[in-house]
């Protein structure tokens, strides 16, 4: 009987037929040629989960593939600003910034992704220089607040690795081009419904799941208090020489002292994170309206400590893969 589930769900799909007439692997999700997971049924893991199925998981599939194309999603614009500073400034990044759904379209349309690996912008003819492992300077960034939009640009040959900030409902900033994508009712659990593509009505496990899997498996975790050190963490993650850093082995202390120097500049003069009054009325109100985007942001934030761990440098990553 074992054997017989197992080659019925995991072996390689094949044109045998089962005694019921039905084609053994029939139900195994599979890719078209468009890009796309799909799946025999409406609820199998990778229809439900596509488009962030084009993500990479940012702890499992290491080391960071030369043909990864990082995606900066900003949610918020007060994250947006310091840190499009930052990587342009601290190390010398060339951003895509697809701010609104027509820049996604006219990028779907002059076929970005291509187009960047043709000019050697991504890929292995992105690495103009010989550093130590696998670092590069001068990397590309897509950045933009349509996290949905954005993740069907990337292919299987060049899949996104997303890096994002998440921070409390209470202190939503949100990009003025989210704020025209959900109905006027929808004020409550915004980003539960933003990344499950829920809008209108009640949410209940299956949305508030696929956001959590966002965090956890498609997001380089960054949060507004500890925004310094998620950023040189990204950095290093990817491999990227801060400006006016070597990029050898030798020079891997100096290179992470010039970044944080440059990363502390910029930040010092952005406000922090704001904090509420657990203990008020209004905050219990609050709390009770926005329960899962409150589970979202804690979530967030043990995604980030759990990170420290499992989000290692590119030099490291290397080194283990052997």
């Amino acid at each position: 009987m074992l054997a017989s589930l197992f080659d019925t769900y995991f072996r390689t799909p094949s044109n045998k037929q089962s005694e019921e007439g039905e084609i053994v692997g029939a139900a195994l999700p599979h890719v078209t040629s468009d890009g796309k997971y799909h799946g025999r049924y409406p609820n199998s893991l990778l229809t439900l989960f596509y488009p962030y199925t084009l993500f990479r998981d940012v702890v499992l599939d290491q080391p960071v593939d030369v043909n990864d194309v990082p995606f900066f999603w900003h949610a918020h614009v007060s994250d947006e600003i310091p840190v499009k500073k930052v990587l342009k400034t601290c190390y010398g990044a060339d951003l895509v910034e697809l701010d609104t759904e027509e820049d996604v379209e006219k990028a779907k349309e002059l076929k970005l992704l291509p187009s960047l690996a043709s000019q050697e912008r991504v890929g292995p003819g992105s690495l103009k220089e010989k550093l130590y492992n696998g670092q590069r300077k001068q990397p590309i960034v897509i950045t933009s607040p349509h996290i949905r939009e954005v993740a069907e640009l990337f292919t299987q040959e060049n899949m996104g690795r997303m890096l994002s900030f998440y921070r409390h409902p209470i202190d939503y900033d949100l990009h003025p081009n989210l704020k025209t994508k959900l109905p006027p009712d929808a004020v409550n659990n915004f980003m539960t419904r933003l990344l499950s593509d829920v809008h209108t009505g009640e949410l209940g496990f299956k949305e508030l799941g696929i956001a959590k899997q966002v965090i956890r498996q498609c997001t380089l975790s960054g949060t507004r208090d500890l925004m310094a050190e998620s950023i040189l963490r990204f950095g290093q993650y990817f491999g990227w020489v801060p400006t006016g850093g070597e990029g050898t082995k030798l020079s891997e202390e100096t290179d992470n002292a010039i970044a944080k120097s440059c990363i502390d500049d910029i930040l010092q003069s952005y406000p922090g994170e704001r904090y509420a009054d657990h203990n008020s009325p209004e905050w219990q109100a609050f709390y009770k309206a926005n329960k899962m985007d409150c589970q979202l942001y804690e979530l967030s934030r043990s995604t980030w400590r759990a990170q420290i761990q499992t989000i290692i440098p590119l030099t490291l990553q290397k080194q283990r893969a052997g």
